[in-house]
């Protein structure tokens, strides 16, 4: 089965025959990802209205998100969904930021997300700490192939493409960049930082895993993880194990999916 074939599994009918009908007659004519990623702006627009529904942001603060956030989706290629950014904002607007604390973000591609973030933290308070290999998905062993989908460098992107958008479009000033396997980074212990909302999406299983070991001890007492890849099957797994959640010292808490790839988790019993 396709990659193109998974990923419609769990839509609707309708959505189904939408996406079909783009990749056969769209697609192939529209060619690179950024133009690709134009025309579905088109279709996926109004999920940005949900900023409207956050009382705690002023029109200023809307409108003016809006604007930059429309300039970063008609220049950096990604691949997030605009009601996905408004969830985010929700979660971090949802009481003033206290000192330290942070959003991370756990794979970030040439930094489309990363920027928004970065917009979002300046105007809310928040750190933005940003983990990413930088060479793509990881290559796994023959073992871990067969549990998880097979997207080996898949999204590899430099650092120095990130930080050119992030100085362009974004906030510099409020990010960390820490390169390197997850692995390697959030998985050898707790963040020395505070985490008020973690956005996951690296497409593995294993790497959601490792950034849950880092960022659930360091959660604060109303703190929310993201997933992004929960239309990933192994990743579906990883999140819904009670086991997952017992190693990490705290209950399983409750999945509550917000479209097709997004899934939030209120951790309690776990962090600060």
């Amino acid at each position: 089965m396709s990659q193109s074939s998974k990923g419609d599994r769990g839509r609707g009918p309708l959505e189904r025959r939408i996406r079909a009908a783009y990749r056969r007659l769209l697609r192939p004519v529209l060619g690179t990802p950024i133009r690709q990623q134009r025309v579905k702006l088109l279709y996926y627009l109004l999920g940005y209205l949900r900023l409207w529904k956050i009382p705690q942001l002023t029109n200023r603060q809307r409108v003016g998100m809006l604007r930059r956030f429309l300039r970063i989706d008609w220049r950096i290629p990604h691949a997030h969904l605009p009601m996905e950014i408004a969830y985010i904002a929700e979660a971090l607007a949802d009481r003033p930021a206290k000192p330290g604390e942070a959003l991370v973000e756990a794979g970030c591609w040439q930094g489309g997300s990363s920027t928004k973030f970065s917009i979002l933290c300046k105007e809310l308070g928040y750190d933005l700490h940003i983990y990413d290999s930088f060479e793509g998905v990881e290559a796994l062993n023959a073992e871990e192939q067969s549990k998880e989908w097979d997207l080996a460098g898949q999204y590899a992107s430099p650092e120095s493409r990130l930080m050119e958008n992030l100085e362009q479009y974004g906030e510099v000033d409020v990010c960390s960049v820490h390169p390197g396997w997850f692995s390697e980074t959030l998985a050898t212990g707790p963040t020395p930082f505070p985490v008020r909302v973690a956005y996951i999406d690296c497409d593995l299983g294993k790497g959601t895993l490792e950034v849950l070991q880092g960022v659930v001890p360091s959660l604060a007492s109303d703190g929310v993880v993201f997933s992004q890849d929960f239309h990933i099957a192994p990743v579906r797994q990883v999140l819904r194990d009670p086991e997952t959640w017992r190693s990490l010292g705290c209950a399983a808490p409750q999945e509550e999916r917000l479209g097709f790839s997004l899934a939030r988790f209120r951790v309690s019993g776990a962090g600060r």
